[in-house]
């Protein structure tokens, strides 16, 4: 879940420079072809070497998409602590937990707003989508307590969030053992007329109060997804000796997809190893080594595997360079030969296919924009060591002794009138002196030690013969290391103390390189970034097949194009920093390369509206469309440099609400309103070797009632405008009961039109207050007359369609009828008949129905394409035009017979992919082969 909040809160692509990696797995058989519950695993590397932030039940960096959740993050004080009127310290507060939401199709997050006057609360979705919210409420007055939540989207289907996981505050303070929900999961799926189209059952660990039903905590684990078509099944480890550790004590074992019949289709297993790094064994990490794909027997057909970096180099500290010249020991590990041989610990570095191909990710330091030309920066690499790719250090070691000189010269170079930096290490050796009896030394680097009286002091002065004064860097009886500031010249060592000492001075200068400097400020703090992609046939190559290698510099070529910004946060704690690119340069050798540009939230600046100087309050435009980058321009070059193709986009951005929420950047308070995409303008522009170029223009504008395309205006090369209008039951009276069910994300009536004149006009008829189609009607352009071309005549329970008309006369509505014929327990038809009313099929139909619902194997299959055959030459039919079907469920059709009889037979492989059509002697009608595609 912390994952989960993580990918709402900051982008994971190409505009942070983080890879986009995606391993799909199943699709959840749902018999509903508008609601797609698709599993899937996504790789994140930001944070994957960290031990403060946890591996998930998938391993270190990797997050399970798929399963629904609500989630609540509480900030500061638990929203509902004050939930006892008769206590002294009631008080109705405001409210500020966040929660994050994720279901099929859709993710983001929303806020609930209290009116501490009223007592009444708001509930603000944050992201722009068409999700309509609900929630039943605990009985309790004092304050609001959530029982479930109710999500209804576009479509009109309902997403139920009835189990929980339940806690107690931990934390010192005013809600310290208070109990709360802090996650809410998806328990079923409803079409809009009420049928349930999935269930999700939890296994459920909990504790309760002894002797009583008060929950102590409660923690839900999918365990299944239950449909009219098969289930999915999740098998996850509990290992509660992984407590303590970076890690979630479940680990996700095995995925099993099973048909309705309750027989497995294939299944997933997962296989994990732990990490080398870090060293203490209470540090390690989970990491996803493998995941296998088994066929129905449990047999491997496939299988993806998974390396990672198992080494670690020592990051430097926060401040990336040493301000001042005693800092000479991040030298070594801020040069360029560090930053480019960094390796990041535990982050995935190649990915073995199920074909034996290898895709492999470099990885290197993060860079953002720092103006390095300016005169103020200039003279500060005079004065400070801040950039040891333009600065450089020399050393000259020199001896004095007493006995010949107190006093000796030393000249600092540089520009004449330019201070400089430079630090002189003073070392007292010894002594002339002969002290009886003779002291033994126990330290082999002080191999001339002497008793007090004896010491040796220095000072230093310039050509003026002033004293000059440095911090001490160290501190020792035989040596003094200082920093000092100057003007290049001779300077003079003044040598004093008791005894006639001997010993030597190294004179450290610091130097600079001649502008100009690249405006870049290098940083390892910030994660990895994506450095090159390489593709390789197999194992075994050294060489490979593809390379993509990313760079991100700015259009000038001077500098990054990179910004720093921090991830949004819900309390004014720190957080982490990331970086966000304007620009990303991908090029692949031989073909040419790409340049994309983005409009990231410095596009639209922040401003005052609020604190005070102490405390200022910055108002973010527009903050939540923008933080995960929009991209503006994209730009196709060939190996010579030519531009081949230009897409530009330009947008309109909007708030859809006047309500302010507000949000923590690195621990400054911000606030926005909820924003999106009014309307985006692209144009499309191939270049020609003449010179000239083709220009295509699209324009979207977006309906902000459900976030949908409203009207989208196509201008193509040869100047044709073509326009497609979008009307939806929002505010349209004849579907007022479609909006009140909130069925209004599918357009209910499209208008196309070339250059200003209407070309046609249809619109789907809901009648009877049906949420069912029940005819498809065109409207005539010139006299706005309107004509049925489609009925619907009737569904099933299942809300399968099971007869159309297509109307031949609009006068009395007959036309063409068609018949479907549904089974496998109403979910897959398997015989369609035109020309034929259901009522013209009467009881004929009953025994195929019964057959496919007995279809399980070989056998049976054959029985069903028998009575199939029957039904399909039966005399009472021999009018109608018949084609009939049979299937292995959710794996696809075996059999299609058309009105002809020639059979076509439907082979699969034993990944369950279709590899072949046959007819009934065997002959290929159609072969399939795969290129499986690397990550």
């Amino acid at each position: 879940m912390a994952s989960m909040a993580a990918y709402a809160d900051s982008p994971v692509n190409q505009v942070t420079g983080l890879p986009t990696i995606n391993i799909p797995l199943l699709e959840v058989p749902i018999q509903d072809s508008k609601v797609k519950n698709t599993f899937s695993l996504n790789y994140n590397p930001m944070h994957v070497g960290s031990i403060y932030f946890p591996a998930g039940d998938v391993g270190a960096g990797w997050t399970l998409f798929g399963g629904s959740v609500i989630f609540k993050k509480v900030v500061d004080i638990l929203d509902e602590t004050y939930d006892d009127t008769s206590k002294p310290n009631y008080k109705k507060n405001i409210f500020d937990d966040y929660f994050y939401y994720n279901l099929p199709g859709a993710s983001g997050k929303f806020q609930i707003k209290r009116d501490t006057v009223n007592n009444t609360f708001n509930l603000i979705n944050l992201s722009p989508n068409s999700l309509k919210f609900e929630y039943e409420r605990e009985t309790n007055n004092a304050t609001l307590k959530i029982k479930n939540f109710t999500i209804t989207d576009g479509r009109g289907y309902k997403f139920v969030f009835n189990d929980y996981d339940y806690e107690k505050r931990d934390f010192l303070g005013a809600d310290a053992g208070v109990g709360y929900k802090s996650a809410y999961f998806l328990s079923q799926i409803i079409s809009p007329k009420g049928r349930t189209i999935a269930s999700f059952i939890y296994d459920k660990k909990l504790e309760k109060v002894s002797s009583s039903e008060e929950l102590i905590y409660q923690y839900c684990k999918l365990k299944s997804i239950e449909t009219a078509l098969g289930k999915v099944v999740f098998d996850y480890q509990f290992d509660e000796t992984l407590a303590g550790t970076p890690n979630d004590l479940y680990s996700l074992h095995k995925i099993t997809l099973k048909n309705a019949l309750d027989q497995i289709i294939n299944t997933y297993t997962f296989n994990y190893i732990k990490s080398e790094y870090p060293y203490k064994v209470k540090e390690k990490k989970r990491l996803l080594a493998a995941i296998i794909k088994n066929d129905r027997n449990e047999q491997k057909i496939e299988q993806t595997s998974f390396v990672y970096n198992q080494t670690s180099t020592q990051a430097p500290s926060f401040n990336d360079y040493g301000n001042n010249l005693c800092e000479y020991n991040l030298i070594a590990y801020e040069d360029s030969y560090y930053y480019d041989n960094y390796k990041f610990a535990n982050i995935l570095e190649k990915i073995i296919t199920p074909s034996g191909g290898v895709t492999s990710y470099e990885y290197g330091y993060h860079e953002y924009f720092e103006d390095h030309n300016t005169p103020e920066y200039k003279d500060l690499l005079l004065t400070n060591f801040v950039n040891p790719d333009i600065q450089s250090v020399t050393s000259q070691i020199m001896s004095y002794d007493t006995t010949q000189s107190s006093t000796y010269t030393f000249t600092v170079s540089g520009t004449p009138g330019k201070m400089v930096t430079f630090r002189l290490n003073f070392n007292s050796i010894g002594y002339h002196e002969e002290i009886e009896p003779p002291i033994e030394s126990p330290d082999p680097n002080n191999p001339f030690p002497r008793p007090d009286p004896f010491y040796t002091n220095f000072k230093i002065k310039n050509s003026n013969g002033e004293v000059l004064n440095g911090a001490s860097c160290t501190s020792g009886t035989n040596s003094k290391d200082k920093t000092y500031k100057g003007y290049p010249g001779t300077y003079t060592l003044e040598i004093s103390g008791t005894g006639q000492g001997f010993g030597s001075y190294i004179l450290n200068e610091m130097h600079v390189s001649p502008p100009p400097y690249r405006n870049v400020r290098k940083t390892l703090l910030m994660g990895p970034r994506l450095k090159s992609v390489k593709s390789f046939t197999s194992v075994n190559e050294s060489t490979p097949a593809k390379t993509y290698t990313y760079s991100y510099d700015n259009e000038d070529g001077t500098g990054s194009s990179g910004y720093v910004f921090y991830d949004e946060t819900d309390t004014n704690i720190a957080n982490e920093p990331y970086i966000m690119y304007k620009n990303v340069k991908v090029s692949e050798p031989g073909n040419g390369y790409v340049k994309s540009f983005y409009i990231i939230p410095n596009d639209y600046p922040k401003y005052l509206n609020g604190g005070n100087q102490l405390y200022p309050q910055w108002y973010y435009p527009y903050y939540n469309v923008t933080k995960g980058g929009l991209m503006s321009k994209k730009e196709v070059y060939n190996e010579q440099n030519q531009l081949l193709n230009s897409q530009t986009s330009t947008y309109e951005l909007e708030e859809y609400s006047d309500t302010t929420y507000q949000f923590y950047i690195n621990s400054s308070p911000y606030t926005s309103k909820p924003a999106y995409v009014k309307k985006v303008s692209a144009d499309n522009k191939d270049f020609m070797k003449n010179g000239g170029w083709v220009i295509n223009k699209k324009e979207s504008a977006i309906n902000v009632s459900n976030f949908q395309p409203d009207k989208i205006t196509e201008t193509t090369a040869d100047g044709d405008i073509m326009e497609k209008q979008f009307i939806y039951s929002v505010g349209t009276p004849e579907y007022a009961h479609l909006e009140n069910t909130h069925v209004i994300s599918d357009p209910v009536q499209t208008i196309v039109k070339k250059n200003g004149k209407v070309v046609s006009n249809s619109r789907v008829k809901f009648e009877n207050n049906n949420l069912l189609p029940t005819s498809v009607n065109s409207i005539n352009p010139s006299d706005n007359s309107s004509k049925t071309l489609l009925k619907y005549d009737q569904y099933d329970a299942k809300e399968n369609l099971r007869q159309y008309t297509a109307v031949s006369d609009e006068s009395t509505g007959k036309g063409t009828p068609t018949t479907i014929i549904w089974g496998y327990n109403e979910t897959m038809p398997i015989a369609k008949i035109e020309g034929a009313t259901i009522t013209d099929i009467a009881g004929l139909a009953d025994n195929i129905i019964l057959k496919s619902n007995s279809d399980t194997d070989v056998a049976s299959e054959a029985d069903l394409i028998n009575a199939l055959d029957a039904f399909r030459t039966n005399n009472a039919l021999k009018k109608f035009q018949i084609t009939t079907y049979t299937y292995d469920p959710l794996i696809g059709i075996t059999t299609l017979t058309p009105p002809n009889g020639v059979r076509e037979i439907y082979k699969y492989d034993k990944n369950n992919k279709l590899k072949a059509v046959v007819n009934v002697n065997g002959n290929i009608i159609q072969e399939y082969k795969y290129n499986i595609k690397q990550p």
